[in-house]
């Protein structure tokens, strides 16, 4: 059986020692560390969200703790799990309660004499033992009941150790282990605050021999989380933050994200989701922009690196299910090369992937764009910006992208260099090109309010001349002529008929709740003939012409109005519907049951088609939708203006 590509790599961490990104050396030299390290001992996995932490534990218990054989016992808390929906008072209640109830594993008798050693400690009522950070709340983690009477009240914190300690030695005695080993894992997750006191806990509670701990918490968050003793980070009182983090951790082990490998895993990543070949895989003239694309944006975090090759996958599946202009280039070497850049951007660089949706040709980025996305550029230097300083000027109000200015410069200089020809910035195939794949990858985009300023009305308004006038023009050949009306960030269509008058078409685009609504206003307003003057809509509809017209529309638009989740019709509050009607026949009654149509058989029709940007309005769905209602509307008019 044929084996198919997938589609998608699950972000759940590394199960196996594959695509292990070069890790293997640092690896292998932490497990022997753990393995050959004198307990109690806590080691901190350090490394930015994404860069494998948990991937690493997951291999740690593998190695040390997985079977009958293996040297440790293996205790595992996810921290996340128990800061869902809960209070952080609950947070530290339940990762504790899991906590005590690993170590002390199912003998029942040792958890009673934990429990045993905590209600005494709590009714001896020493003041410094309550104070312990969390301690009340370990006491609640075992079940103690604090009104029991009769309990001793001299017992101490040592006492607690020590029944912790004796409940730990006869479960590796047992099971003929040399110690256990608790995995502490998403602590960098937790509020910082929560997670410090955690810390402060397994410090006082938990230092037990033979009990090695392994956390996944950065300083970064442990910095976070004493603000509040210490106040800000600053170079007088850093000491103190280093010390407490000393004192909890005496082993860091940094992730080594620097020198990550990630080209391996990306290329296969890339042949299992069929976008290269194996054979090309090899190939210098897809492995090298590649990897420059890769260390342009996603760098070496294996999450960011899933999310793009998804977000790619995602975008190729959509690719192959229709046919356009935009499937013959991106299934060029070039293309693809250029494809997998401008989704980089999307995927790392929003701000920026929002101006090229806005204007994909960047060579010739202006103070136009600058002003469309608020970037500030000195008046006296505007005529001396090119794209280069509008780019610049964009990275330098955000931190993160100011760092990475120069990577974004190169992932944008590569696509030139790939794509257009000569460099010509006025080169149509570079500039049609990107604005095809751009269109494309806008499924994938993160959704954010649309401002006004967003929105290039003249261009919209260009793409709907000619996409909608070419489709009908091919949908209907017996149309005389189809004149496109002035775009004055307005437009439209006057469609000929064969006597030489019109149906008038307008399109106005503007932003609405956070779409863009392009009102599409048709020229059906048609009057009554002398001898319906003074009908009911009802008798009207007895003209066998009149009736068929009405029937022939509402076919058309009736499907449009109940399935077409962005096609909307007018709406009447005086109605009592709360909505547009489902076809233009009852919207017609509705009008001349109000009186309002006494010499008309029918008035203009508006509807709206309401997208998310401005990219989707070149989908040829979209406009077919739009070609299809001026083309029943059409037909209407004809018929209702010949009336018997």
């Amino acid at each position: 059986m044929k084996q198919d590509n997938k589609t998608s790599l699950s972000d759940t961490p590394f199960g196996e020692n594959i695509n292990d990104f070069g890790t293997e050396r640092y690896v292998n030299g932490l497990i022997k560390f753990i393995e050959n390290s004198s307990a109690p001992i806590t080691i901190a996995l350090q490394g930015e969200w994404g860069s494998g932490k948990t991937s690493l534990m997951n291999r740690l218990g593998r190695a040390l703790c997985s079977d009958d054989n293996a040297p440790f016992l293996g205790v595992n808390i996810n921290t996340w799990e128990y800061s869902m929906m809960s209070s952080p008072e609950m947070t530290v209640y339940k990762i504790l309660a899991r906590l005590v109830s690993e170590l002390t594993g199912e003998n029942t008798e040792s958890k009673k004499k934990v429990s045993k050693v905590m209600r005494a400690l709590y009714r001896g009522g020493r003041e410094a033992i309550k104070m312990i950070p969390g301690m009340n709340i370990l006491i609640e983690a075992a079940n103690v009941s604090t009104d029991l009477p009769g309990e001793e009240k001299d017992s101490s914190l040592s006492e607690l150790r020590d029944e912790l300690q004796r409940v730990i030695d006869n479960r590796i005695s047992d099971s003929n282990k040399r110690g256990v080993i608790v995995f502490v894992d998403d602590l960098d997750r937790l509020n910082p605050p929560v997670a410090v006191e955690i810390l402060e806990l397994l410090k006082n509670v938990f230092t037990l021999n033979s009990c090695i701990f392994v956390l996944a918490i950065d300083y970064e968050v442990v910095v976070k989380g004493l603000e509040p003793k210490f106040g800000k980070l600053t170079d007088k009182n850093e000491r103190e933050f280093r010390s407490f983090f000393d004192k909890i951790i005496q082993v860091p082990f940094s992730l080594p994200v620097s020198s990550y490998r990630p080209m391996d895993f990306v290329l296969d990543s890339l042949v299992s989701i069929g976008y290269i070949s194996g054979v090309e895989k090899g190939d210098g003239r897809i492995k090298e922009p590649f990897r420059q694309i890769v260390e342009y944006s996603v760098g070496k975090n294996p999450r960011s690196i899933k999310r793009l090759i998804n977000t790619l996958s995602l975008l190729s599946c959509i690719s192959k299910c229709g046919k356009d202009d935009y499937n013959d280039f991106v299934n060029t070497r070039a293309g693809r090369i250029a494809n997998f850049a401008i989704v980089s951007i999307q995927v790392c660089y929003p701000k920026i992937y929002k101006m090229l949706a806005l204007m994909p040709n960047f060579l010739k980025w202006d103070e136009a764009i600058a002003t469309r996305m608020n970037i500030h550029i000195p008046k006296e230097e505007e005529e001396n910006f090119g794209w280069e300083e509008i780019l610049e000027a964009a990275c330098s109000v955000d931190s993160y992208l100011s760092q990475r200015h120069n990577d974004i410069r190169n992932l944008l200089v590569l696509i030139q260099a790939t794509v257009a020809t000569n460099n010509d910035i006025e080169n149509t195939d570079f500039e049609n090109n990107l604005r095809a794949m751009i269109d494309k990858s806008s499924v994938t985009g993160i959704s954010e309010p649309i401002a006004e300023s967003e929105v290039n009305q003249k261009r919209l308004i260009d793409i709907l001349h000619k996409k909608v006038s070419e489709l009908i023009k091919a949908k209907r050949p017996d149309i005389p002529r189809i004149q496109q009306k002035r775009n004055t960030g307005n437009g439209g269509l006057f469609v000929y008929y064969p006597d030489n008058k019109s149906m008038e078409v307008i399109f106005r685009p503007k932003v609405a709740n956070d779409k863009i609504a392009c009102e599409i206003t048709l020229a059906t307003s048609v009057e009554r003939p002398q001898h319906l003057i003074g009908k009911t809509f009802e008798d009207m509809m007895e003209n066998q012409k009149l009736g068929e017209a009405m029937n022939s529309i509402d076919r058309s638009l009736s499907p449009l109005l109940k399935e077409v989740y962005y096609f909307e019709g007018r709406t009447y509050p005086e109605s009592g519907l709360g909505t547009y009607f489902n076809n233009f026949s009852q919207e017609m009654k509705f009008r001349v049951d109000q009186g309002w149509l006494p010499d008309h058989v029918s008035a203009n029709a508006v509807y709206w088609i309401n997208l998310k940007s401005e990219a989707l309005f070149s989908d040829i769905a979209v406009i077919e939708t739009i070609a299809d209602v001026i083309l029943a509307a059409y037909d209407y008019r004809w018929a209702a203006t010949h009336l018997n």
